[in-house]
């Protein structure tokens, strides 16, 4: 019984009559304003999601241009060859 009753949801879902029910939100009509929300929201989580991948590129190219730099001179003292002192 059980079966026959998921099978029968499932016909119903994929069916011309499961989308003749859906809602303007989820057939998404063409001249609903929660459709055109839902596009602005689209692209503001796009606008979003693509500022942070800049980012992270932008400081990844940061830290390549930086690691090719000579080191200061502080810094080379501290890197200095001390076994000739021994």
């Amino acid at each position: 019984m059980r079966m026959k009753l998921i099978v029968a949801f499932l016909l119903f879902l994929g069916s011309q009559m499961g989308q003749a029910v859906a809602c303007s939100v989820c057939f998404g009509a063409q001249d609903a304003k929660s459709t055109e929300h839902m596009a602005v929201a689209i692209w503001v989580l796009m606008g979003v999601v693509m500022s942070v991948m800049g980012g992270v590129g932008a400081f990844g190219f940061h830290l390549w241009r930086h690691a090719n730099a000579p080191l200061e001179p502080h810094q080379e003292l501290t890197d200095e060859d001390l076994d000739k002192y021994d």
